[in-house]
């Protein structure tokens, strides 16, 4: 059960009203709940990580500094548009929070990049590496259809004829998602396309076809437009540190004693 209140009641905490609207109240202990019922215990995972980033932070030595904090505080004002004190003021009341909790948030979250930048030092270029190809991307067109004799007559048309592949995929397709753009898929990376023809894809040189494939639904004709061979520059990078550092905090997690007690006591309640 809870830890009682001053009042006895070891559920009061769990009473306090959240959310009111049009004069109803919504307790703690309502939300709780219903968080359980929708499976969303990731709200209390997010205020566990915040801790627990926190804690190793502490264990490995990382420090801030007031001026990086305040430095931060002031570029969370610039992006709310709130130059003036009297706007930053009158923000904050609105949402029940003070400059503190703001300058407490923006600690959080730089002792979180520190910790980051400590755990992965020196290995984001020998993760690349070895996943190299894990970062190639092509651009893809395709067209979908249900009926295989009309991607076998695309197919024909574009390699025999000459036809514009994209002016056909605006006329044939059956993704509405991609049709009107003539089939272009975007970007893509090995692990987004059939495995059947990735290796392909990214062997291929532009404007090479392949296909029919099947597909969800139906089959599909697909199109190379241009490789990009994978580089380290700063977007994979941060990609990279992002999957080490989550890597190493899940390990963390779960070494880690992790209890839940307002969830926990919401559970007894409703048992």
């Amino acid at each position: 059960m809870g830890r009682p209140s001053e009042d006895g009641n070891p559920n009061a905490d769990l009473e306090i009203t959240l959310v009111q609207v049009n004069g109803i109240h919504v307790s703690m202990n309502q939300i709780v709940r219903l968080l359980g019922v929708a499976d969303k215990l990731d709200f209390f995972t997010s205020f566990a990580r915040r801790e627990l980033v926190r804690q190793l932070a502490i264990r490995e030595g990382v420090r801030t500094t007031p001026e990086d904090i305040q430095n931060d505080v002031d570029n969370w004002r610039y992006r709310h548009r709130l130059e003036r004190v009297e706007d930053t003021e009158a923000w904050l009341v609105s949402r029940g929070i003070t400059l503190g909790d703001v300058a407490e948030d923006a600690q959080a979250r730089r002792m979180e990049r520190a910790l980051s930048d400590k755990i992965v030092e020196g290995r984001i270029e020998p993760y690349f590496a070895q996943h190299t190809l894990d970062f190639d991307e092509a651009e893809v067109c395709w067209i979908f259809h249900r009926d295989r004799g009309v991607i076998d007559e695309v197919g024909l048309q574009a390699r025999e004829d000459g036809e514009d592949f994209c002016a056909m995929a605006r006329e044939f397709s059956l993704d509405e998602r991609t049709r009107p753009a003539g089939g272009y898929m975007g970007r893509l990376r090995r692990e987004q396309l059939p495995k059947g023809i990735a290796a392909h894809l990214f062997a291929a040189a532009p404007g090479e076809l392949f296909g029919p494939e099947k597909a969800p639904g139906g089959f599909a004709l697909y199109m190379l437009q241009r490789n990009f061979p994978a580089v380290l520059d700063e977007r994979v990078s941060n990609e990279i540190r992002n999957i080490l550092f989550s890597q190493w905090l899940q390990r963390e997690f779960q070494r880690a004693e992790i209890h839940y007690p307002i969830w926990e006591s919401a559970k007894e309640n409703r048992e």
